[in-house]
């Protein structure tokens, strides 16, 4: 089961400038003015190391000169007033300057640090909802939220669910995992539900599979089901994702490989899914991507990462090979 609930935010150390004062204009030996590269045989600016003519020394962003305080800012030069207004780096939250440490989240935005768990963020996408993410935001029972831009596209029917279902089957089959979406009993829970139903400590809280085989007196199948269990309400294209990761499961449940090593068995779930991503594209599929690829966890993030590496280095088929050893392991390769 794959980790979808990934940080994006993360803290950057900046140095913002400072208003300074420009030097006073001074008279004295010739100097090369940094701007038209022409010698200065008269009155000039010096700041830093740099001079410049009168006429030269001018704002960055709107083009007329500066005569007297101003910002430098990644060693150009602004009025205060066109950096403050055009250049600064703003909160996304607050919309005030940022100075100093800062908060970056996957999709660009910046915020103050000091709106991180005060100012509710989506579950699924970690942006603040704020401003226009307010609109159409849903927030469910058992504690997990949705921002605007998610909400839309949440899958909270078994119906629409199965039609997904069958269409990520698809895809897998193309990569060489064939499963039958018709043998699967597909059902959506609430957070509370399935933490219930995962193991403890299981590292995914946004799907699950359960399998019950029942055998005669001479030890053949009589009987098996196959249930897997979905977090109601994900956005659909992090709904893809658990449903590669989930049938995949299957795959290796009726390939008699559950019982191989976890970091090869669940990298190849999350590797599987990231396929599948990859095929069907644009920013969610690369935002659930990024997360799969930064996750820290050493069977789910790590063994993704190494069966990665081993089937972009081998293949496809050498992957699929590899999977169905019933002793392989991924310390080994």
């Amino acid at each position: 089961m794959v980790d979808l609930k990934y940080v994006v935010i993360l803290i950057i150390i900046v140095s913002i400038a400072t208003p300074v004062s420009a030097s006073s204009i001074r008279t004295g030996v010739e100097r090369i003015c940094d701007a038209c590269g022409q010698k200065i045989t008269g009155s000039y600016f010096e700041t830093g190391s740099n001079f410049y003519h009168p006429r030269c020394f001018t704002c960055e962003h709107c083009g007329d000169p500066i005569k007297g305080p101003h910002t430098v800012y990644q060693h150009k030069s602004y009025h205060n007033e066109c950096f403050e207004d055009h250049v600064a780096l703003r909160c996304a939250v607050c919309q005030g300057i940022i100075q100093g440490e800062y908060l970056l989240d996957y999709w660009g935005n910046a915020y103050h640090t000091s709106h991180k768990d005060v100012v509710l963020q989506c579950d699924f996408c970690q942006r603040f909802i704020i401003g226009s993410l307010i609109d159409g935001m849903k927030r469910y029972g058992d504690g997990y939220r949705l921002c605007g831009r998610c909400s839309p596209s949440a899958v909270t029917s078994v119906k629409s669910a199965n039609k997904l279902m069958t269409e990520v089957a698809s895809y897998l089959e193309n990569f060489g995992l064939k499963v039958d979406p018709g043998s699967i009993r597909l059902h959506l829970v609430d957070l509370r539900k399935l933490k219930e139903l995962s193991p403890e400590g299981t590292h995914d809280t946004k799907g699950f599979t359960d399998y019950f085989v029942k055998k005669n007196v001479f030890g053949r199948v009589k009987d098996q089901t196959i249930d897997v269990y979905l977090l109601a309400g994900m956005p659909r294209t992090q709904m893809i994702s658990t449903l590669a990761h989930e049938l995949t499961h299957v795959w290796q449940f009726e390939g008699g490989q559950l019982e191989q090593d976890k970091a090869l068995s669940e990298g190849s779930c999350n590797f599987a899914a990231y396929l599948v991503l990859r095929k069907i594209g644009g920013a969610e599929a690369e935002y659930v991507i990024e997360t799969m690829l930064r996750d820290d966890d050493p069977i789910y993030g790590e063994g993704f990462r190494r069966v990665k590496a081993y089937a972009e280095k081998n293949g496809l088929a050498s992957w699929l090979k590899l999977l169905k050893k019933r002793n392989a392991r991924l310390s080994r390769l």
